[in-house]
Order: structure tokens, then sequence, then C-alpha cells
């Protein structure tokens, strides 16, 4: 090995350790699982103080190349995902989300077992709770137990350096519904962007100018696609954007109303509201009852996702519907084939959504035809 280090260079010494000892892994001189020599001897080795070969491992850590534990040493990870794939002991799966509160994930599990048990795989679930920190140990649990590979609903787009580590190393993981930033990884998701942008143009046909949007406070991709979504609306309609009309809420483990009251106020002249999802939807519904809005007579409403429960509502939500039970199918086919073959750019997979016109919006009530095909129920 060449322990020559380009003193006079620009680069620090750390990042030059890091890069030979890199390019031996991906060499295969050292092999997934060996021990890299101790600190004390890569001191010597290349010249360096202790501190410096600290850097130089944790960087390669952050990477998925190395793992390092107090008292035994570094090992080379990468690549050990293929060589314990073939060690397994019977077909399964795991899938992790980060909560079970409505009938979306639910819905998303059916469909991932009826297509995991095409191939024969048998999947073994876990919520989160919503937290990063069990979800980092949820994960940890899933890939020692030997699992072929994971669906991965995240609790949100930043993840963590345990979820880092193993797309880093090649562990087989899907992400459903929402990708990290900065990450080429596997996901499938619905069309958030084009399912809000349809919500909005639709309340926006029938005569709606003060169009209030409500979010929670989640750093995910999707809820930011479909903001997104929203302002575009508003733009190719020639509206414009008024971030007063925009509102964050908490949203675990309870939504927070007093937000929607501002909302709501005769002041702000809101007219229509289209929510980032059905639970917001729903309680913008409960909030609208206290106040005495009628709705849609004072106050037209939007969702997001199509739950269960609402066509139930008193005047049935008009929503739009995200593909769950396919989007299980997809993400199980995914892993699939990510299992069968790590070689393969990632793959991205967006599902179409669906415009359900109910009566929350007041359509029916005006009697204005929509411009684009959507189911009426």
């Amino acid at each position: 090995m060449d322990h020559s280090l380009q003193r006079s260079s620009d680069i620090p010494l750390y990042l030059q350790i890091a890069e030979i000892l890199k390019q031996r892994i991906l060499r295969g001189e050292i092999v997934p699982g060996e021990n890299l020599p101790a600190e004390p001897e890569l001191c010597e080795l290349f010249g360096v103080a202790r501190g410096t070969i600290r850097q130089a491992l944790s960087k390669l850590e952050n990477e998925g190349f190395v793992r390092r534990e107090q008292g035994r040493g570094t090992f080379v990870v990468w690549g050990i995902k293929r060589s314990v794939t073939h060690q397994l002991v019977g077909n399964q799966i795991g899938f992790v989300v980060p909560y079970v509160r409505d009938s979306f994930v639910a819905s998303i599990l059916l469909g991932a077992e009826h297509a995991a048990s095409k191939h024969n795989l048998s999947i073994t679930f876990k919520h989160v709770q919503n937290d990063v920190q069990r979800q980092s140990q949820v994960l940890e649990d899933l890939v020692e137990q030997q699992l072929a590979g994971i669906l991965l609903y995240p609790v949100n787009s930043e993840g963590d350096h345990t979820l880092h580590h193993l797309l880093r190393s090649g562990y087989p993981i899907v992400l459903v519904d929402r990708y990290l930033r900065g990450f080429p990884t596997d996901f499938v998701m619905s069309d958030h962007f084009g399912g809000m942008l349809r919500a909005t143009q639709h309340l926006i046909e029938l005569g709606h100018e003060r169009i209030g949007f409500v979010s929670w406070k989640d750093p995910s991709i999707s809820l930011e696609h479909r903001a997104s979504g929203y302002r575009q609306a508003l733009l190719e309609m020639g509206l414009v954007y008024d971030p007063a009309l925009t509102i964050e809420v908490e949203s675990y483990p309870r939504i927070l109303i007093e937000p929607l009251r501002v909302l709501l106020n005769p002041d702000l002249g809101v007219t229509a509201i289209v929510a980032v999802n059905d639970q917001i939807a729903l309680a913008v519904y409960q909030t609208a009852r206290q106040m005495s809005l009628r709705i849609p007579e004072d106050l037209a409403l939007v969702g997001f996702d199509n739950l269960d429960f609402t066509q139930h509502l008193d005047t049935p939500l008009t929503t739009v519907e995200q593909p769950a039970f396919e989007i299980g199918q997809a993400a199980v086919e995914a892993l699939v084939r990510r299992i069968n073959d790590d070689s393969t750019p990632p793959q991205r997979i967006i599902l179409p959504t669906r415009l359900i016109i109910r009566q929350s919006c007041g359509a029916q009530r005006a009697k204005v035809p929509s411009l684009h095909h959507s189911a009426s129920q």
C-alpha cells in the first residue's frame, strides 16, 4: 500500500488517508468483515497524529465503508450485504412506518403483502412512533436479523446516521411515500405535486381566489411537493401567492387547532382551504363547525389521501386519492429487483393520483363541471 501523502497539497491529510483506505477497500485488498490496522499502527504507517487518523476513519464510517466499535476496532462493511444475503434463513423482508393512525398505511401494507406472497416472502412490520432515533434502532435490529431487505416509510426526508450508512453500504432498502435529500435511492411514491396542483385548480375553477393551504411541521419531500403544487396552480391561474394564507400545524400526536382559527378569521377573507392531508382536512372541518362556518356554503374544503372516513362525514370530503395499495405492491417489486441486482441505477417510481369530487368543495351546488376527468362519489 502506498502510504505516501502529498503533505504540500491543499487537500487535508485526513482526506488523503481516507481516500487511500477507500481505494484499498474498493479494490478488494481489504475484504468485507476484515479489521483495519489499529489506530497506533495507522499513525505509524502514515506518519500522522492519532487525531488525523480518527478524522479519516470517521469519514469512511459516514460514507458506509467501515464500522467502528469501541474496544474491538474498525471493520470493513462495504459490500458485506451480498455476503450475508446468501446466508438468510427464510424469506423475510421488513416494512417500517412512522406511525399507524389511518387507513393509508394499512392499505400500503395490504398491497405489500399481496405482492410479497407472489415471491414467497413474508413481512415483518414495525412502526416507530414518528421518532427518528427509534427508526434507527428498528433498522439496526432488522438488519441484525438478516432480512433480505427493508421497505421504509421514513419519518422525514433528512434520514439519520444508521439509514445513511445502510444506503451507502448497499443494503437493499426501498423508500415509500418520500425520498431522502442528497441520496440516489430506490423509492415509490404518488404524484404529490400533480395531485395538489389539480386540487387547487379545481377550487379556482369554482371561483375561489382566497384559497388557504394548511400543512404540518414535517420536513418531508412529499409535503413539499404538495406545497409546490398549490403555489404552481395559483401561478398558472394568475393568482398571487399570499404567505398569510399558508400555515403549518403541529401534527403528532394530535393536530393543534389554534392556528386554524386564525386562518378561518373572516378578516382574512378565505373562502376555500386545501389541506395537505385528510387528517388536517378533518381538523379544519371540525374547527369550521365550532366557528359556525358551513361547509361548503361558507368554506370550500379539499383534502389529500382519500382515507376511509372522508366519504362518511356529514358533508363528504372532496380529496385527492393516493393509490396506497398499488404503492405497496410497487415497493415490494422494486425491493425484489434490488435484492436480485444491486448494480442497477436507482428506481424512481411515481404513481398517479386522482381527484375525488364530493360535497365539501361545493362543486355539486355550483354545478361547475371539472375541466379534467375525475371521479365523483
